[in-house]
């Protein structure tokens, strides 16, 4: 019985000394590695060839919902070279309502040479849509090490559904 007690008693010890050490009470004693920085906007990265959508579209919501919600298709680019952490980055305007949106896409290493970039979808109130169709323009451009390119750009139209 004295072993058993024993053999706890020291495990415990070591338990309770590593979460010690290796806590706060021991500043500069880690048993973790740090993590490598990321550097976003970084490397090269080369598009063979983008893919726009020609189309988007402003449903009304259902239910008598005030709302219209607009829904654009994705873009597809195919990638010919791509180094370090790069970005890109799809647009959508409709300059007629004063409206852009983006999203910012982080590219690395282990993405695939073909990429769909999306964007979420986004609502209007109703009296802020008084037309049956808008002009829109979509757009994808890079950034890294190069700096800032536009990669392909599109007008587009934009279909109001009731």
């Amino acid at each position: 019985m004295d072993v058993t007690r024993g053999v706890v008693a020291v495990v415990t010890l070591i338990i309770v000394g590593v979460t010690l050490l290796s806590g706060p009470l021991v500043p500069g004693v880690t048993l973790a590695s740090e993590p490598e920085p990321l550097t976003l906007e970084t490397g090269t990265v080369t598009v063979g060839d983008a893919r726009l959508p020609a189309n988007a579209t402003l449903e009304k919501g259902a239910y008598g919902a005030a709302s219209y919600y607009l829904d654009v298709p994705p873009a597809t680019v195919q990638l010919s070279s791509l180094d370090g952490n790069p970005t890109l980055v799809y647009r959508f305007a409709i300059d007629e309502l004063g409206y852009t949106r983006t999203t910012n896409h982080f590219l690395n290493d282990d993405t695939a040479e073909t990429y769909e970039l999306t964007l979420a979808s986004d609502t209007f109130e109703a009296d802020e849509i008084d037309r049956e169709r808008y002009d829109g323009t979509v757009s994808v451009s890079k950034r890294d090490g190069e700096g800032h390119a536009e990669v392909a750009s599109r007008n587009v139209t934009v279909r109001v559904i009731e």
